[in-house]
Formats: C-alpha cells, structure tokens, sequence
C-alpha cells in the first residue's frame, strides 16, 4: 500500500515583472530578436542562427540547441512538444558520447542566460526550471543526421547542471563544476514536465549562466543497458556509420533564479489549466491506504470546482497515481479510489458527472525514477487534466 500522494506543482503562474524577483532576462524564451531566423517547428541549423533568434541567450562554437517555437500546421503534425508554458521552450543534447560519434569530445548543447543583475557573494540562492525528456525528439533528431535505419537509442541522462560565470566572455571548460547540479538522470513520460530545484551560495558576483551537462558522458549516469559493452562496441567497430547512437534530449522552459528568502508563489489552478491543460494537485493528500479525502484538500478542490462552473463546457480526467512500492493490483486499486473520491467532491460542490473522468493509473507513469525517496514522493500524485 502507498503512503502520503505527494504532489508537485508542474505550472508555474506568471507574475507581474515588477513583483517578480526572477533574475532570469526571458526565462521562458518567449522574447525573439527582430527578424529571428529561426522557424517554428524546425531544428537549428547552426549556433549562430540561435543567437540571432531568441532574445539574451546565446550559445557557442559548433553547439546548435533548438528553439522549440511550437506552432502545429492544419494536420496538427509538429514534432516537438508542447512547452511548458507558452509557445516557446529550448531543446539541448545532453548525452552523446564521442565513442558514437568519432569525436575527440562528447557532444554537447549549452545554453547562456544573462542575470538581471550580478549575483551577491556569500548569498543564497533558488534556482528552478521545467524539463522534458523527449525521446521521440532525440530519436527524430538523430535519424536526420545518420539515417533511419541506423542503431540509435534515447536515454535519460543525468549530470544536468548550472555554471554561473562572471563574464560574457567566460566559458566552461573541463574542469568546469557547476554550482547546481542534477546528478541523476531524470525520466519523464513523453510530453510530461518536471520542476528539478535546488539552492546553492553565490561564490561571486556571477552576471551570466549556463546550462547543460558539463561532465563526460563515461562519467553520467543513464537509464541504458550495459552502456560500457556499448563503447567496447563503438570504440571496436571501424565504420563510422555502424556504430551504436546513443543521445540525451531535454526541453528546457521557465528558469527562475531568485534569492533563496524570495516568496514561491502559488500555483493558479485556472492558469494551469487554461495555459498547460493539466494541474498536478499539491494539497490532495491521503492517509496510507486510505482514499478519505482530508481537509487541506478541500480549497483546492474548490478552486476545481469554481474553474469547471466558470467554464460550462471543460471536462476534466482525474488521474490518481502511485510509486512502485507494494502490490500492482493493490497499487492500481487504491489509486483509482482516490481519483473517484476527488470527482465524487466535485459531483457534491455541483459539477454535473458527465463533465468528469477518474481514472487510476497505479505505477504505471512514473514521472521520476523509484530509486530513491525523492523520486517515489514525486510520483504518488494525483492529477486533472482537460480533455
């Protein structure tokens, strides 16, 4: 049986600029350049063509990280997926080994961001972002280099992190160690967000930030099989073609470096649901094996319900959710109670039933790996989603 559903807020609600205590110039990449060269749902050719696109962010040398300008044509068919908000989000590689590639080096996308002001020395710091493990993504983006009969295999990586520098013409190198780092891989479904957010202290009055993998990929964790048979391989097999691909591709969106003693502002359920059409609960806990809806539950659920009679025509799935632990059955079972007592809640507060889907899902999309703690906590969860 589970314990507590634990829940993580996957939208983030704008804030008004003069409010915001957000040092991230454009930190959800929406502000393009004048005449950006950049095409909505279209790779970057070159580094440069980014830096002429999206406004205060830069990349460098041979790096081409994808501005995600998610715009679908009239058969709905663009590759990428939905940002997290609005209609931008940038695409890095993270994970792809020089024994794949014939290189002296990994490859790797790095993204730089500019801070509103310099960083305090000695003061702490939050800093937050979405992201998004798309394999179709990493997949589609290699078969257009090597082909799409060649061996290529998407992954989870880890070692995503934060370098801040103190100038512009500062760049990482191999002993480079970032000031925030996410050390294990991070999984999520297909089209799915997680926020990943740490603390860290100010080493010195740092005006700019990059961020990507910054480790060797020998050196990074993944979620691959027998990833060191895969160099004996690659570093055995003499033609370039008929080497095993493997690639790393996240979505990046809505950076947010404040001080660590800034207010987190409250999640919008409306907001979310207009905006990303899904909002993960953060109040809608439940005793170990029970499906009694408990107090703090309640004004969330109503601000539910206020949104669903403010818009007669929405309908609406409640997922419930598990981590791995325990019996499948069990897990399946208690995570669909749950879900019915959310929608039984909003049938009393007036909500017609044919408006409303509950559905249980058990462990079955785990938005975080069941490794560790952190990871389970992540995944016991109860969503809403418009249909």
């Amino acid at each position: 049986m589970k314990s507590i559903l634990h829940v993580v807020s996957l939208v983030l609600p704008l804030v008004a600029a003069a409010q915001d205590p957000n040092l991230v110039f454009n930190p959800g990449f929406e502000k393009l350049l004048p005449n950006a060269p950049a095409k909505p749902c279209s790779y970057i050719q070159n580094g440069e063509s980014f830096d002429k696109s999206v406004a205060n962010w830069t990349t460098y040398r041979t790096m081409t990280p994808d501005l995600i300008d998610w715009k679908s044509d009239a058969y709905g068919e663009c590759f990428f997926p939905k940002p997290h908000s609005g209609e931008r989000a940038v695409g890095i590689i993270t994970y792809h080994p020089r024994y794949d590639t014939g290189r002296y080096t990994d490859f790797h996308e790095l993204i730089r961001g500019q801070l509103r002001m310099p960083l305090v020395y000695g003061k702490k710091y939050r800093i937050e972002m979405y992201v998004s493990l798309s394999n179709a993504t990493g997949l589609h983006h290699l078969q257009t280099i090597y082909g799409e009969k060649r061996d290529i295999r998407p992954t989870a990586a880890g070692n995503l992190g934060v370098l801040f520098v103190y100038n512009k013409n500062t760049y990482p190198d191999v002993d480079s160690k970032p000031q925030f780092l996410v050390t294990e891989p991070i999984v999520t479904a297909e089209g799915e967000w997680r926020l990943i957010s740490g603390t860290f202290t100010a080493d010195r009055e740092h005006s700019y930030f990059f961020i990507g993998n910054f480790l060797k990929d020998e050196d990074t964790p993944t979620t691959l099989e027998n990833p060191r048979q895969i160099d004996s391989f690659n570093i055995a097999t003499t033609n370039h073609a008929d080497k095993i691909k493997r690639v790393a591709y996240y979505l990046i969106d809505d950076i947010r470096i404040v001080p660590a003693d800034a207010p987190v502002p409250k999640p919008d359920i409306s907001t979310a649901l207009k905006t990303k059409k899904n909002y993960t609960f953060q109040n809608v806990n439940f005793r170990t094996g029970e499906w009694d809806l408990l107090p703090p539950a309640l004004p969330e659920l109503d601000g539910l319900a206020t949104f669903l009679k403010e818009n007669p025509k929405v309908k609406v799935e409640i997922g419930g959710h598990t981590d791995d632990v325990g019996n499948d059955d069990d897990n399946q079972l208690l995570s669909q109670n749950r879900a019915e007592s959310v929608a039984n809640y909003l049938i009393f507060k007036g909500i017609l039933p044919e408006r409303l889907t509950y559905k249980g899902y058990g462990e079955s999309q785990p938005i975080a790996p069941n490794t560790s703690a952190a990871g389970r906590l992540q995944n016991r969860r109860v969503e809403c989603k418009v249909l």
